[in-house]
């Protein structure tokens, strides 16, 4: 007697004894499979589907999510540039093929695909934000600071945005009219997004030291001292926040009053 088939894996594994050709089915077994982290299971029919259909993007799509998660760069690569081919309108896959060119050093080519997939999604958070941050030169500066706009637009709760935002304006490495580079922080911005990173994520010990730093640069030393401490006391061996701490602790017996 034939065991029950009573879970979704077991009657798509049915179906697919009785049909094998059945692309529909191998698409939701090799997705049921990734959820369960058995990528090889699921880059087995992902790859079975493509011998039956090379024209099914989504299979060449969740190939390549698979190939890259496994370190396969190089066949990654090539399953995303099939994936856009066939679609070159699907956003979340400019978008992963973005994030393969950034972790391998490629950011012009990284910086194309997000800005592709901000073009056709321009509701896409992540996007944005990534773009961002590979935006760091000084002539990249106000380009930076719309594609971190956009997303805090999208998502105004997203905390590392205003985070990388606060380091940007407070860096504020831009080119002046002229041409010239110069550097010309946004502090009081800065500080205002570094604040909304903290009240998202108060357990963020860097969002604090930054924003002691700008604190203690306008001279607002009990408000600096209090970032630093709450610093340390989320991350005692944070030497910078140790170090910045002291100079402030100086500054402030320098500035006393002497009575003598």
């Amino acid at each position: 007697m034939e065991a029950a088939i009573n879970t979704p894996k077991a009657h798509l594994e049915k179906s697919l004894e009785l049909n094998p050709e059945y692309i529909d089915a191998h698409y939701q077994l090799a997705m049921l499979l990734k959820d369960e982290d058995d990528l090889a299971g699921a880059q087995k029919h992902l790859s079975k589907i493509i011998k039956l259909d090379e024209s099914h993007m989504e299979a060449y799509f969740q190939l390549a999510l698979i190939l890259h998660a496994e370190g396969d760069c190089d066949a990654a690569k090539a399953k995303f540039q099939s994936a856009l081919e066939l679609d070159p309108n699907h956003a979340l896959a400019h978008y992963h093929f973005a994030l393969l060119f950034e972790e391998q050093g490629e950011f012009i080519e990284a910086r194309n695909h997000l800005e592709k997939a901000t073009d056709i999604d321009q509701n896409f958070t992540q996007a944005y934000y990534r773009r961002a941050r590979l935006l760091t030169g000084p002539d990249d500066y106000e380009l930076a600071k719309q594609n971190y706009q956009m997303a805090i637009d999208i998502d105004s709760e997203f905390a590392n945005i205003h985070y990388y935002f606060g380091k940007l304006l407070a860096g504020g490495r831009r080119i002046n009219q002229d041409g010239t580079a110069v550097v010309e922080p946004e502090d009081e911005l800065a500080a205002q997004h570094y604040q909304a990173a903290i009240k998202l994520q108060p357990e963020d010990a860097k969002a604090h030291y930054n924003l002691a730093k700008i604190w203690a640069k306008q001279k607002q030393y009990e408000a600096a001292e209090e970032q630093y401490d709450k610093a340390l006391t989320l991350n005692p061996k944070y030497a910078k926040a140790h170090f910045y701490l002291a100079l402030l602790m100086i500054e402030i017996q320098q500035n006393e009053p002497d009575h003598s």
